[in-house]
């Protein structure tokens, strides 16, 4: 298998797990965990599928599908047992973040249109939290992306830097990748132990 494929595979697994969380927050039914589950690892990549013009990938290989919806209803059977994996499922998902960065950037660049800059830091940022922003919506709160630490901004940044390296250096395509996912998830796992953030206007009204 390769190191990208089990990369997907965790980040997958990871996602689902935050999606059923939510869901178990929210007190849903086993068919909502599961929905939140497998929208949350997978909405991403389904939307930028759709912004590209093409069949979304889940679609057409449902392997992630099945893999979702089964971690979730583990999940929900196991419930009383995953707050305690709150850091593993943290750490796992710092490296879903990362990985779904350089599948969503790769994306871009796959496409049938020349697609820029900001272009592919949309894509790469889509696939990394555009799940999360589903999964919070169905369930009625402000996205998480909006409102904690470096999420989406590391998205953009990681897109950006692929899109550098891709265009303007020679650097075998790996190396780069490879080295983006590293920093996102290092970053990542800076910003959850130190809680960063972007600065924020204390409530004023």
């Amino acid at each position: 298998m390769e190191i990208t494929s089990l990369l997907n595979m965790i980040g997958v697994i990871a996602f689902s797990l935050s999606g059923v969380l939510k869901g178990l927050k929210h007190q849903l039914d086993i068919f909502g965990i599961i929905v939140l589950g497998t929208i949350t690892a997978t909405g991403g990549g389904i939307i930028r599928d759709i912004l590209l013009n093409r069949t979304p990938r889940t679609i057409v290989n449902e392997g992630d599908i099945y893999l979702s919806i089964v971690i979730s209803i583990i999940g929900y059977l196991i419930a009383h047992n995953l707050h305690s994996l709150g850091k593993l499922i943290a750490i796992t998902d710092a490296l879903g973040l990362a990985v779904f960065v350089i599948i969503g950037a790769e994306a871009a660049f796959t496409s049938n249109e020349k697609i820029g800059l900001m272009g592919t830091a949309l894509m790469a940022t889509l696939t990394g939290v555009g799940g999360g922003i589903i999964r919070d919506s169905l369930v009625r709160e402000i996205p998480i992306v909006l409102k904690e630490d470096l999420y989406a901004t590391l998205c953009i940044v990681g897109g950006m830097l692929y899109y550098v390296f891709k265009v303007y250096t020679k650097i075998p395509e790996q190396i780069y990748s490879n080295g983006i996912i590293l920093l996102i998830f290092i970053l990542r796992i800076i910003a959850i132990k130190y809680k960063l953030s972007l600065p924020r206007k204390k409530n004023i009204y």
